[in-house]
Parts: C-alpha cells; sequence; structure tokens
C-alpha cells in the first residue's frame, strides 16, 4: 500500500509549513532586545546641522584634543589657550548596549585637561564624543576608543 497525496494538498502543506516558519520567526524576532539606537533618535536627527556646524568649528582648530589611554584611565587635554573656560560633556557611547553609555560633565584644571576614570566600563569597542562651547562657538570631536 503506498501513500499519495495530490498536488493540491502538496501546495497547501507547503504553504502552511512556510506560513508557520514566518510567523515563528517574526515572534522570535519581536522579543530581541534591540539597542542600536538611543531612544530619542528623532529629536537627535534635528540637531545634525548644530552637529555638523560643530565639526567643522573642531576641524579649524586642528589638534585641540589628546587621548592618553590608560587601563584605568583615559586623560584628555586641550590644546587651546582659553579651554579651562569651556563648558560641555564627554559621552562614551557603546552601540552594542545602550545601557552602557555614560555621561561625564566637562571639567578642565588650570592645564586643560581632564582625568577620566575607566573603572567598571565593559572592555571592547566605544565611541567617544566630546562636545564643548568656548567663546559662544560650539565644537564636536568624535574619536574611537578600545577599552581592555
Amino acid at each position: 500500500m503506498s501513500f499519495r497525496v495530490s498536488w493540491g494538498t502538496g501546495i497547501a502543506l507547503t504553504y502552511a509549513v512556510f506560513a508557520l516558519a514566518t510567523s515563528g520567526f517574526v515572534a522570535f524576532a519581536m522579543g530581541r532586545r534591540v539597542d542600536l539606537v538611543s531612544t530619542d533618535y528623532y529629536e537627535r536627527s534635528l540637531e545634525l546641522e548644530r552637529r555638523l556646524n560643530a565639526k567643522r568649528n573642531a576641524l579649524e582648530l586642528g589638534d585641540a584634543v589628546a587621548l592618553e589611554q590608560k587601563p584605568s584611565m583615559l586623560a584628555i587635554t586641550f590644546g587651546m589657550g582659553e579651554a579651562r573656560s569651556a563648558t560641555g560633556r564627554i559621552v562614551f557611547y557603546r552601540s552594542s548596549d545602550a545601557h552602557a553609555d555614560r555621561e561625564v560633565p566637562l571639567a578642565l584644571d588650570a592645564a586643560g585637561r581632564q582625568v577620566v576614570p575607566l573603572n567598571g566600563m565593559k572592555s571592547g569597542n566605544w565611541s567617544l564624543q566630546i562636545e564643548w562651547r568656548l567663546r559662544d562657538r560650539d565644537y564636536y570631536v568624535e574619536r574611537q576608543l578600545t577599552l581592555p
């Protein structure tokens, strides 16, 4: 005795298996956590022009920001004469984990230097974003950083 399936039943079974597999994958994908963008990405996109001008201003300064990385700290030195009067922030951005992002207010000493401890930060690739304001001009520098 042989088991035979008509072509109409075969097409229906193939479609049912495809629909089930697709539904299963959609359910799986919806349950995954995605941290590749910030929660306020739309508002950030509106600031693009301001950010581009700040980058241009920083490029005009040349090598205004120097980094010295050690295993437990990062020293950031500003080469501008009036740097200590600058206000701003330093952001450690990790694209793979939004909860690991860290923000530090810019607080330069008399020599235009700030030391940021790296204790408790995950090893791997980070984007270091420094934005500051000095003499009514905005500046922005972004560097890639790899922590051991």
